[in-house]
């Protein structure tokens, strides 16, 4: 035995990530047999300067199944980039004066090389960055291929619009009606948008969430209720004293049509203009003007005060000729559905509100079973018996359903139909920082698409952000100037036209829908190579946060079977298996400010007291002494300052620390809650196996493992070879399985607990050795090659996973505790073969049995097979 040399996790850190790369060993070729090879992905991150702990959790877990992959034989593809575009890029250049270009690369080198630091095994040579002249070229090429395909529209829609930044808002910058940066007031606007046509795709998108057995139903039931597939009736109603007009609804329940009471519209209804009469004009205008304020999202949430104003208007109810009220209603947007409902307060929660708001009848035209109708308390939603409903009265409810809209069908007053919730992709930003849409406009021509050879569009640098209205509407030179440098124009039949570029970005969840689609082909001149498109996908595993359930990943879908029908590809799912990571978690600390706003405290800035179990009890702040509330604990995050910064982890304990624990602590997909003894605690079981091989390294490097059969050794030497199998089966199960590596990481702590020199052969001990260094390897991945090289090895990925057999992992003998008259007395083996009748007289016959029993007479004997011997002796 030597002593060991110190373990200095940073030195053997730098040293293995510099040979990784000199040796391109992460690299991948794209013609190898697709059965061999392994597409992992993690979605990749929004540059915005650093990395945080949910990263460095996502991106082990990635790291970890791809070194794992290559270890089982795979050829792994595990490529990087980021995801660049974006508007925390133009807050910068408002608050700091940075340019988006020079901030948004800036923070990509830091980013990169925190990734490095990490030992992340990516493909570096694929690396791409969506802001990239190259990539949002090739962008723009698909996106006139899907204007061609008739996929993209134009179209005025109402937006979030900032009073005082004279721009469009997401509904996320919208808090409480005003602007999350200036708190001006934000308004409802009708301002021209660009449509991606995603609905086209709504039916097979709902159908094949049926074909990804491999994906969280978490997300599949959010795809499908986002999807939102209807089937019901459109209704026409008239407006009564306009013959020329009527209203569409569409609604799932038909067989309520009989207790229509009144009509809710949306307030920006286009017919509305023409149905108000001139003396309820002045209420619905104000009414309007009160609606813009808020924006759809929020008028349409379970939380929002049910508002309205009668028109004025009538309509008939085309099922019975009835007339009833047209009421506009803050809850009816005009961009879903058609714009208008019909109102059955009887038999609908809201409208049963919104009823007893306006005063306005409740007729009830379905009963519950064992019932008569009479006044109600509350809507009655379920199924029953119709009454008051005409030749349908008597029939059950969700009977009429079918018949009514058959009926209604017939006689021309509506017809059955299917909707969706899913609503076209708006995706026209009013941005700099995003990838231009590349249509120009002529005062005489319109709305032209810009022609493929003068393509790319690229944004100027020289543009002023001063945080009011779009950088690029106001740059006049570069929305009238062409690449060649000349002004910039259409050709018509009649010469050349002045022309305007348009000003609107593209939403950067454009960019996202694709990506994983051109690691597959980085180097391309189209947008994407269709053979090694097809070759690499569908992504075996991709990773990352359920968050994403309903924007980036049905649109990454959408996207992909877009690209198959433009030629791109044939796979039309992008993913076999997604894998949604839990997030970090930790307490927060704080004290209760003016106004009710929390002042919170960074975890460096406290004292705290704990419980046994590492419960954070109390906690006094640093700077006064005074105490500090605890709060719950939460995703870490900026704003309540309770994160981890990641590099001073590596500095302190190293990068494979850092990895273990974020792999050991939880399972991936269980929310991961940050403690520091845990961390400490991984950073000591690496030590303890440093410390273990370098002692024995010298005089084991040249011994071969042990590679017979347990019952060709004995004693301590045969426990461990069977531990050894049993730890390789449990951790390549855990892998397999679901890459449970918590509990790979616990199996490889217990065998090291079996592993004591001077009890074993140095052949056996070898074995334990290079198994624990072997399947530690994905997770830890410096330091095990660093033990490898000191036992005699020699490219440990190559040396692959070990195998197990599984006829050494069960002894041949079971041990069997004596129990007399409910003591233990001792222990003997007996062979596992052994059962029944013959177990039984086999333990009679045990000379220790026999010396227990002393004579005495056996009223009962107990054999629990491989478990215990229980007698009761006289």
């Amino acid at each position: 035995m030597t002593d060991a040399t110190p373990y200095d996790p940073t030195t053997i850190e730098l040293k293995w990530q510099a040979l990784w790369h000199a040796r391109s060993e992460h690299e991948v070729r794209d013609d190898l047999p697709r059965e061999q090879c392994y597409y992992v992905l993690e979605m990749f991150p929004y540059p915005s300067g650093k990395l945080h702990m949910g990263h460095v959790r996502n991106y082990t877990i990635g790291d970890a199944v791809a070194r794992y992959k290559r270890m089982r034989g795979f050829h792994v593809l595990h490529p990087m980039g980021w995801d660049s575009f974006g508007l925390p890029a133009e807050q910068a250049a408002i608050e700091r004066g940075a340019h988006p270009r020079k901030w948004t690369y800036d923070n990509i080198a830091y980013m990169r090389t925190q990734l490095k630091r990490m030992g992340f095994s990516y493909a570096w040579s694929r690396e791409l960055a969506t802001s990239d002249p190259g990539y949002a070229a090739r962008e723009q090429d698909i996106f006139l291929d899907l204007v061609e395909k008739g996929l993209v529209y134009r179209k005025s829609s109402l937006v979030n619009w900032s009073t005082g930044l004279n721009t469009v808002l997401a509904n996320e910058q919208v808090i409480d009606g005003k602007c999350w940066r200036t708190g001006m007031p934000v308004i409802q606007k009708e301002l021209p948008q660009w449509f991606v046509r995603i609905t086209k795709y709504a039916d097979e998108l709902l159908a094949n969430t049926r074909e990804l057995p491999q994906w969280p139903e978490a997300v599949l039931i959010q795809q499908r209720n986002w999807i939102g597939k209807s089937e019901g009736a459109d209704i026409d109603f008239a407006v009564d004293g306009h013959a020329d007009i009527k209203l569409t609804v569409f609604t799932t329940r038909p067989d309520t049509v009989f207790g229509v009471t009144f009509l809710s519209i949306a307030p920006e209804h286009a017919a509305l203009e023409r149905i108000v009469p001139t003396s309820h004009r002045a209420a619905v205008d104000a009414f309007k003007a009160e609606v813009r304020k808020v924006s759809a999202q929020d008028r349409i949430g379970d939380a929002a005060e049910k508002k309205g104003v009668f028109s004025g208007a009538l309509v008939i109810n085309p099922a019975n000729g009835e007339k009833v009220p047209l009421y506009l209603a803050n809850f009816v947007v005009a961009d879903y559905g058609t714009g208008a409902v019909m109102a059955v307060p009887a038999h609908d929660e809201r409208d049963y509100a919104f009823a007893r708001a306006y005063g306005i009848p409740v007729r009830q035209v379905i009963v519950a079973d064992g019932t008569d109708a009479g006044p109600l308390d509350e809507a009655f939603t379920g199924v029953g018996t119709m009454i008051a409903s005409a030749q349908f009265t008597g029939q059950r409810s969700d009977a009429a359903k079918g018949a009514i809209a058959a009926w209604l069908e017939e006689t021309g007053k509506g017809r059955r139909t299917v909707t969706w919730r899913l609503r076209d992709w708006g995706i026209s930003r009013q941005r700099y920082w995003g990838n231009p849409i590349p249509f120009v406009y002529g005062e005489h021509s319109g709305v032209v698409p810009l022609r493929k050879q003068d393509l790319p569009v690229t944004l100027p640098d020289d543009v002023t952000f001063d945080g009011v209205g779009n950088p690029l509407e106001k740059h006049q030179a570069w929305a009238t100037t062409g690449a060649d440098g000349k002004p910039l124009t259409i050709r018509t039949a009649h010469g050349a036209e002045p022309a305007r570029r348009e000003t609107d970005t593209m939403d950067t969840f454009m960019e996202s829908s694709w990506y994983f689609a051109r690691y597959a082909c980085p180097d391309a001149e189209k947008p994407l190579d269709r053979v090694r498109v097809d070759h690499w996908l569908p992504v075996d595993l991709y990773i990352g946060g359920i968050e994403h359930a309903v924007l980036h990943l049905l649109y990454a879908r959408f996207f992909q079977k877009a690209l198959c029908d433009l030629g791109y590809s044939t796979r039309r799912e992008p993913f076999k298996r997604l894998l949604c990571q839990g997030m970090v978690v930790m307490e927060t600390y704080y004290r209760d400010g003016a106004g009710g706003k929390k002042i919170y405290f960074a975890p460096d800035e406290v004292d705290v007291t704990v419980d046994a179990k590492g419960t954070v009890l109390t906690a006094t702040s640093k700077s006064d002494g005074q105490p500090v509330i605890v709060g719950r604990v939460e995703k870490m995050s900026k704003s309540k300052r309770n994160g981890v910064d990641p590099q001073q982890l590596i500095d302190r304990y190293g990068a494979d620390t850092a990895r273990m624990f974020a792999l050991f602590a939880a399972p991936p997909e269980k929310d991961l809650e940050w403690d520091e003894a845990g961390v400490a605690g991984c950073h000591r079981f690496i030590k303890r196996l440093w410390v273990a091989v370098q002692e024995q390294a010298s005089r084991l490097a040249a011994v071969p493992p042990f590679a017979g059969h347990a019952k060709d050794v004995s004693g301590a030497d045969q426990a461990v070879v069977r531990k050894v199998h049993s730890t390789i089966k449990r951790a390549t199960d855990a892998m397999e399985r679901d890459f449970s590596f918590n509990t790979t990481i616990a199996a490889c702590m217990e065998l090291s607990n079996e592993l004591k020199p001077d009890a074993l052969s140095p052949a056996v001990l070898k074995l334990g050795l290079t198994t624990l260094v072997r399947l530690l390897a994905p997770m830890v991945p410096h330091v095990c090659h660093e033990l490898w090289e000191a036992l005699g090895g020699s490219e440990l990925t190559k040396a692959g996973w070990p195998s197990y057999d599984e006829a050494q992992i069960a002894a041949d003998d079971a041990e069997y505790p004596i129990q007399a008259n409910g003591k233990v007395r001792g222990k003997i083996s007996l062979p596992r073969t052994l059962t029944g009748a013959a177990l039984e007289a086999a333990v009679l016959a045990h000379p220790d049995v026999i010396a227990v029993i002393a004579g005495k007479p056996v009223k009962k004997l107990v054999v629990v097979p491989q478990k215990i011997i229980n007698l009761v002796l006289g």
